[in-house]
């Protein structure tokens, strides 16, 4: 049983990236002005931020839906990017 719970710590360990690890993160100009300017009751910029996130023909964009503007697009060219879908949670 313990070599088991081996590898199973170990396939984690190794896919730990797709944990929350976001230091940075992406924030609608229009948004981040109405938060830290009090026009809004939101408790933090992230609960106030409306964003549609997704691939498109062109590469990867972030839309803000609160005010209909792009925040971010990628364009990868003609190269494929890597993408990892599986939904990993932390034990709790």
């Amino acid at each position: 049983m313990r070599i088991k719970n081996k590898n199973c710590k170990q396939n984690i360990e190794k896919s730990s990236y797709l944990l929350n690890q976001i230091d940075k993160p992406l924030v609608c100009v229009k948004c981040s002005f109405e938060f830290t300017s009090g026009q809004t009751d939101a408790k933090s910029l992230q609960d106030y931020s409306k964003f549609d996130v997704g691939f498109k023909n062109r590469g990867f964009q972030v839309w803000c839906r609160r005010h209909e503007v792009n925040v971010c697009h990628f364009k990868f060219g003609n190269k494929q990017p890597e993408a990892d879908f599986r939904c990993l949670e932390k034990r709790k």
